[in-house]
């Protein structure tokens, strides 16, 4: 399988960035193929400008933006890696969903509703958050980050959509990390 991994974190010695590494050595380990969009470090543009509002009705849409549809069209399945802030995915990666998974690329409006015109066989987004998974969970902060991601995803069509939330990554053992990361791995090597 031919796998798009979306990555955002500004900071490469970060955990999300060893999240990152060790899921694309279990890709290749799995035998897949991927090719990997470092957001900050490409310094994608996350703002929809006014000459390409358009774009959210079927018009024009900014060359950078069909140039990544062009590499989500490629893909069989999308991967996400990034941190979890303000509850949500980061802004840089908002702004990627938002000018990429537009309207006549990934779904369209008609008379019976909203299509989705991504074929994509699943999506996994894989998270990190600073606090503990029951803070995360009693809050609904995870279910709110679930939701702004689904509001995505589904509309477009991809409806087998995994998450994973490695919690706590500032202070747990070194031992959890381990886990953590043997599970990042795992989860790409099964994908």
């Amino acid at each position: 399988m031919k796998v798009l991994v979306v990555y955002a974190h500004p900071n490469p010695k970060s955990f999300n960035h060893a999240v990152l590494e060790e899921f694309t050595r279990g890709l290749e380990v799995g035998g897949h193929t991927h090719e990997i969009v470092d957001l900050y470090a490409i310094d994608f543009d996350p703002r929809v400008k006014l000459e390409e509002l358009a774009q959210f009705n079927g018009g024009h849409v900014a060359q950078d933006a069909l140039d990544h549809q062009q590499k989500v069209a490629s893909a069989d399945a999308l991967a996400f890696i990034h941190p979890m802030w303000g509850w949500s995915i980061p802004a840089i990666l908002k702004g990627w969903l938002e000018r990429v998974f537009s309207h006549g690329f990934a779904y369209r409006q008609s008379e019976k509703g909203m299509e989705g015109l991504l074929k994509h066989s699943k999506a996994l987004v894989l998270s990190t958050a600073g606090g503990p998974e029951a803070y995360y969970k009693s809050f609904g902060y995870f279910d709110a980050h679930k939701k702004i991601a689904n509001g995505f995803f589904n509309p477009s069509g991809i409806n087998n959509v995994e998450y994973t939330c490695f919690y706590t990554v500032s202070a747990v053992t070194d031992e959890e990390r381990k886990k953590y990361l043997e599970t990042a791995f795992r989860l790409g090597k099964e994908f």
